[in-house]
C-alpha cells in the first residue's frame, strides 16, 4: 500500500539546510559525541539515501513524510523525517534518530554494541541501546535489501497521492490486499503476540509489534507509544 519516490538533489539540499538549521540535530550530535568523540563536519556528511512517501497505518491513517540518511562517518548516522497525518499538513511533525554501533569480538565471535539516539524536540535526547550478534546485522541488512527492491517506486508520486487514492477507492475492513497478515483494520489483533509466523515484509511485522503492544497495554499506554513505535518503524 506504500508508494513514494527518490528525493532530487533540489530536495535533498532543501533538506539539508533545514536539517543544519535544527537546534534537536545538533542536541543530538553532542549527545553522540559524549559516548564516540568526533569532529563534526558538515562537508564531510554523506547523503545515503532519501524518499519521499505515503504509507497507511492499521488504524487507516494516510501518513505522507520525507525521508533522508545521512552517513557521519564510519560508525554513526542520523536519519530525519519530517510528516503529517491525513493531509494535515499544519499539523507536521518531524524527528531524528541517530544510529551508533561499535563492533568488538567476544569468545571468537563479532557482536555489535548499538546505541540509538532520538530527538523529536529541543529538550531531549532519548537513548536506547542493545547488543545485536553478527547474525542479527545481516539479517537485518538483508530485510532492507528486500525491502528496498520491493518497494512501489512511482516516479510520477506526489505528496497526498495515496490519500486521494483512498478518498476515492475508500477501505475495506481486514488485511491490506497483497497477503498482508498483520496490516489493516481488524487484521491479526491478538494472536500477534503468540504467533511466532512473521509478516510478509518489515511494514507488515512493525503491525505485528503495533498489534502485540496494544493487546498487551491497551489503547492507552503510555498516551499512544504503540502508535508512536509504529510509525517510527514504519
Amino acid at each position: 500500500m506504500d508508494v513514494g519516490y527518490y528525493l532530487n538533489d533540489e530536495d535533498k539540499k532543501e533538506l539539508l539546510e533545514a536539517i543544519l538549521g535544527q537546534k534537536k540535530f545538533h542536541n543530538l550530535i553532542k549527545e553522540v559525541q559524549h559516548y564516540h568523540p568526533f569532529d563534526f563536519d558538515v562537508d564531510s556528511m554523506e547523503v545515503i539515501d532519501g524518499l519521499k512517501f505515503d504509507t497507511v497505518t492499521p488504524k487507516n491513517d494516510i501518513v505522507t513524510a520525507t525521508g533522508i540518511d545521512l552517513k557521519i562517518d564510519d560508525k554513526f548516522s542520523v536519519r530525519y523525517i519530517t510528516r503529517y497525518f491525513n493531509g494535515n499538513v499544519e499539523d507536521t511533525s518531524d524527528f531524528f534518530i541517530g544510529t551508533l554501533i561499535n563492533e568488538r569480538t567476544v569468545e571468537n565471535s563479532k557482536e555489535y554494541h548499538l546505541i540509538v539516539f532520538r530527538a523529536a524536540n529541543e529538550q531531549t535526547v532519548s537513548i536506547i541501546e542493545n547488543t545485536l550478534t553478527d547474525e542479527v546485522i545481516v539479517a537485518n541488512k538483508e530485510t532492507e535489501s528486500k525491502f528496498k527492491e520491493e518497494y512501489n517506486y512511482d516516479e510520477n508520486y506526489y505528496p497526498g497521492q495515496l490519500l486521494e487514492q483512498v478518498n476515492a477507492e475508500g477501505f475495506f475492513d481486514g488485511c491490506l490486499a497483497g497477503g498482508y497478515i498483520y496490516c489493516g483494520k481488524n487484521c491479526g489483533g491478538y494472536p500477534a503476540c503468540d504467533s511466532s509466523k512473521n509478516g510478509i515484509n518489515a511494514l507488515d511485522n512493525c503491525c505485528k509489534t503495533h498489534d502485540c503492544c496494544y493487546t498487551k497495554y491497551g489503547v492507552d499506554y503510555k498516551h499512544c507509544l504503540c502508535d508512536q513505535t509504529l510509525c517510527d518503524c514504519s
